[in-house]
């Protein structure tokens, strides 16, 4: 005869709280208790670790797709030349951004664009093809 078999067992409470007490291996756990934390944690640092290393190589990889070359009749822009009129013709760029441009000039290539305050690095990144350092503002496509 088991101990459950037992009559003070059988006895106890309606809802069996002399069992639960009796034997605590025999009562449900919450879900929290039930999860293998030495299987579940070296799985989710894993699955971190892959995900953030997609992140890096996605992110790494963008320079070898390259921008789009402008397209035809799209007006080149020389920064260091330009009319407020002309460097308006840039995608994102307004009549401020225009002033703040022609007021920080002369450049000496793209990237030095960026070091203008009210420029956004995203912005002169986007609208690379477009801009020129020497020569004349002209439309894509002639020479």
């Amino acid at each position: 005869m088991g101990l459950q078999d037992r009559d003070y067992v059988r006895r106890s409470a309606p809802d069996g709280h002399a069992r639960r007490l009796a034997f605590p291996e025999m009562t449900p756990r919450p879900w929290w208790q039930r999860i293998k934390w030495g299987t579940v944690l070296p799985i989710a640092a894993s699955a971190i670790a892959v995900l953030s290393g997609a992140v890096w190589l996605a992110r790494d990889a963008m320079p070898l797709f390259g921008r789009d070359p402008p397209s035809e009749g799209s007006l080149l822009v020389n920064i260091n030349t330009a009319s407020v009129e002309q460097l308006e013709t840039l995608p994102g760029i307004g009549p401020a951004r225009a002033r703040l441009i022609i007021e920080h000039r002369p450049y000496l290539n793209v990237d030095d664009l960026k070091r203008v305050s009210g420029v956004p690095d995203a912005l002169v990144d986007d609208i690379r093809p477009l801009l020129l350092i020497s020569g004349e503002t002209q439309k894509a496509g002639s020479k």
